[in-house]
Order: C-alpha cells, then structure tokens, then sequence
C-alpha cells in the first residue's frame, strides 16, 4: 500500500483543499469506488465492507523456481514460458547465458543486465508490460539482492550514511525492495523467476565407493518468506529434477518431474485458463499517465485501482523510467495536496 504522508498541521486551514474522505480513498486501501457504495452491506455504516460470492478466475502464473549451479533452472524456466504464453521476454542478469538457447527457444531478451537495482528491475518490468509481452522470465532474481546495485548494496550504502548502522537502513530499503516484489508479482501476464540458493559442499562415497563432492542447495537467496507470495514454488537438483514444495492444485502440490517441459507445463496451463477471465489494468495505466488529474479523480482512480488489485502494475512513464501504478498515483496526489 502506498500512502499519502502529509502534516496537516504544516498546511492552513484555508488552504486544505481535499476532504478527509477524499484523502482517504488515497490511504485507505478499505475505500471504496463511488460505484460500489450503492450497493454497500446494511451493517457497515461506513461503507467500506461488502462480501460477495467468490467467483474463479483466471490468473496469470507466479511460477518460482530455486537450485544449485547446474540444476537447470534458466532452462526449465525458458521451457514453461514458452509453453504456457507467446510472446515471451527474458530479464537477463547472467551476462547474457539466456542466448545460449536461443536455438532452442524462441524468447525476446533484453541486454544484459550489469547493474542490478531494484528500479532497474521496476524499469525493465515496466518495459515489458508496456510492449505487452505476456510472458516474463527474471533470471536470476537473487541478482537484485547480491549484486552491484541490488538490496544488499543498497543496505550497506545506506548503513553508512546512518548514524544507527544497519537497522535504520533497512528501514530505508525495505520500502524499495517491497515495490520491487510489487512490480514483480503485479506484472499483467505470466511471471517465472529462478532463484539461486545458499550453497553447501558435501564430500563422501557414493553409491560405488568412489569419494565425490555434491553441490547441495540449501536456502534461496532473496527476501526472506517471499515463497508465500508466489503460486508455484519448485526446487530443482542436478539431476533436473524438478519438486513441486508449493502448488494452488493437489495434482501439482509435491509433483516430482525429471527434465520438466512442455507436459509439466501443460499442467500448470489447465489450472491458469480456468474461470472468468480478468481485464488486464492497462485501461487504468494509461488513465494515470494523463496529466490533467485533479485529486479528486485520483482518489476515485486510486479506489478503482485497488478494487482491480493492480497498484503494483509495472507503469513506464514518459521519461522512459519505471515505477508501479499505485505509487505513480500517490507521488501525483501529493504533489498537488503541496500544491494546494
């Protein structure tokens, strides 16, 4: 949620143009649309709760994938995308390794990434969806937390500028990294994102007495409990073969698959293309970037964009930079509650 964050007290009684309950619809991510409060439950005076009948509907994938070196992540990543959309665009923070199959696959990839913030990341989203790719691969994700530019810099730089060292400077990046995942998980189509993990070395004999060393993957490397906000979570070996730790589908949920592909995904698919299908937000994207807003219709913009749950839609702006749809709405109403 991206809040307004102003002082009343800084701003003159006379000069308070916006209302409270307008204010409100850009805080409050319980505010409803004007069109819904017709109909708005008789116990909640308020009007800001109203239960209906759940309904399925389609959803694109979230689809995580995690292993050691070797274990075939960017592959079967490649493999699922260009199965389960068309258009496929590849987000390549691996030196450019996604083009070595490019004979196999046909996907569109962006140069390869060398700086790997986390507007970076917003930024290459935002490109995608305005292209309306309608498949995204992000391979690594880990490359947004452990290299030049990522979080974990980002937290190191900002320990330095603090006088209480690290913890005030999470509290400086956190918001970064949330819009981020926001950006990531609110993308308008299918998102599929490999993952490294925390290595340990194991040494010892194997089945013919012969001694070996394995590469064992322990944790993944990013935010911590992010897996939850991810529909399918896999964890892949050396052996390429592919356990299924999270699934929406009791047919998928623990599946063990060796070499997934197109059948695995096919899967997956069936699941995504059941129920009502869902518009994606571009309407309201491109109803944000018109200039000419007032308050009062980005508050009703900011309702409507919650009750869609697309403020982490990816939004290119004019300038060619990136950012999410709710937080584009919020900047736009602050500057005109300074301004008024």
């Amino acid at each position: 949620m991206y809040t307004l964050r102003v002082d009343p007290g800084a701003v003159p009684e006379r000069l308070r143009g916006p209302t409270h309950t307008q204010e409100a619809a850009l805080t409050d991510s319980l505010a409803q649309a004007p069109s819904e409060t017709a109909n708005v439950h008789r116990g909640d005076p308020s009007g800001r709760f109203q239960f209906t009948t759940a309904v399925r509907q389609q959803r694109p994938a979230r689809i995580l994938l995690d292993g050691p070196p070797g274990a075939g992540t960017l592959y079967t990543s490649l493999a699922l995308a260009t199965s389960i959309g068309d258009r496929v665009a590849v987000i390549d923070a691996q030196r450019g390794r996604s083009r070595a199959y490019a004979d196999t696959f046909t996907f569109d990839a962006c140069p390869p990434l060398s700086y790997c913030s986390p507007d970076t990341l917003i930024t290459m989203l935002a490109h995608c969806a305005d292209q309306r790719y309608d498949t995204v691969v992000v391979s690594p994700l880990s490359a947004f937390w452990i290299r030049p530019g990522g979080i974990r810099e980002q937290v190191a730089r900002a320990s330095k500028r603090s006088a209480s060292g690290k913890w005030s400077a999470w509290d400086e990046v956190r918001p970064i990294e949330t819009q981020m995942l926001e950006a990531l998980l609110g993308y308008p189509g299918h998102v599929i994102a490999t993952v490294r993990d925390k290595l340990e070395y194991v040494a010892g004999p194997d089945e013919n007495g012969r001694f070996t060393r394995q590469i064992i993957g322990l944790a993944p490397i990013g935010r911590e409990g992010m897996e939850y906000e991810w529909d399918i979570v896999a964890t892949m070996d050396n052996s390429h073969t592919l356990v299924v730790v999270k699934a929406p589908t009791e047919d998928l949920s623990g599946h063990i698959e060796t070499k997934p592909g197109a059948r695995f995904a096919s899967g997956i698919k069936s699941w995504l293309d059941t129920g009502e299908p869902v518009q994606p937000p571009y309407d309201l994207a491109d109803e944000a970037l018109q200039s000419s807003a007032t308050f009062e219709e980005l508050a009703d913009l900011m309702n409507r964009v919650r009750l869609r749950q697309a403020e982490g839609h990816p939004l290119l702006l004019p300038s060619g930079k990136g950012t999410t749809l709710g937080a584009h709405i919020a900047q736009r109403g602050n500057e005109l509650r300074r301004e008024s």
